[in-house]
């Protein structure tokens, strides 16, 4: 499977579909903006980091395409994730120590490196194989 973006399927999508999505997103934005006030900005933007739509996504591709569908997805998030903790540990590594612009974009390109190579781990591994010898 590669990545890609197919808007046609925006047209099949239902109001409560997207009703679903942002109460869930707003929801965990305000549990992170209470979370930062209880505790402060540090801990509260921790929060903030996690996916505001992923909950509702994930349960929504579920229902229209399949527990196998919504697993693949749910392991794209936590290697995105993996390549976003890259990101912020090369921006607190860097943005203290040279220019804000250099350390920007170093972060950058961890991220996107991290994110392409984890990537090409998987699909290395060929999942799509092992599905077919489950079957």
């Amino acid at each position: 499977m590669k990545p890609g973006i197919d808007l046609a399927k925006l047209k099949d999508l239902r109001p409560t579909t997207y009703l679903v999505r942002f109460g869930l997103g707003a929801v965990i934005s305000l549990t992170a903006a209470v979370i930062s006030r209880a505790f402060g900005a540090r801990l509260g933007g921790m929060f903030l980091a996690f996916p505001a739509i992923l909950p509702a996504s994930l349960t929504l591709i579920e229902e229209r395409e399949g527990t196998r569908r919504a697993d693949r997805d749910a392991i794209g998030a936590v290697l995105g994730g993996v390549g976003l903790a890259v990101f912020a540990g090369v921006g607190e590594a860097l943005f203290d120590r040279v220019a804000p612009l250099v350390a920007l974009v170093t972060a950058l390109a961890a991220w996107v490196g991290t994110s392409f190579a984890l990537y090409a781990l998987l699909a290395g591994l060929r999942p799509d194989d092992c599905d077919r010898r489950m079957d």
